[in-house]
């Protein structure tokens, strides 16, 4: 009987020693770089920057909008032992494209400024800038 209980906790520890050994041990190093490949496939995260401490990571860099930084923290979140994560990504939008507006303001212009042959103006971003053409001298 003594031989059975000792045989059954010897058992036992060698299933519990098994079943610790063989849990694999993630360092954070390990668990950052894991992270980083998967965020390297999204383009919204091409700005985000991945630190690890003791299994808790943290976000830091811009990202387009809300949907995004709501996405890359998910995504995080779901790699394989993470513990939580901590988004300090700030929404930053991106600058509107004002090339068309541009076009169509700068082929108005010789129609308007034909009334004020002094003037000259040029068109960036949405805004016109007036200027004062230089009269040629005839001496």
């Amino acid at each position: 009987m003594k031989a059975v209980k000792l045989i059954s906790l010897l058992t036992f520890v060698l299933v519990l020693g098994t079943s610790i050994t063989s849990c694999k041990q993630v360092s954070d190093a390990d668990l950052q770089s894991e992270i980083q490949q998967v965020l390297a496939t999204n383009p919204d995260a091409e700005d985000v920057a991945v630190t690890v401490s003791d299994k808790v990571v943290t976000l830091t860099g811009t990202v387009k909008d809300d949907a995004a930084k709501a996405a890359i923290d998910s995504i995080v979140a779901s790699v394989k032992h993470v513990k939580s994560v901590v988004n300090e990504l700030e929404v930053v939008p991106s600058a509107p494209d004002y090339s068309e507006l541009d076009q169509i303001i700068e082929a108005g212009l010789p129609e308007i400024l034909v009334e004020y042959p002094k003037l000259t103006a040029s068109v960036e971003d949405g805004v016109v800038t007036f200027g004062r053409r230089h009269a040629s001298r005839n001496r």
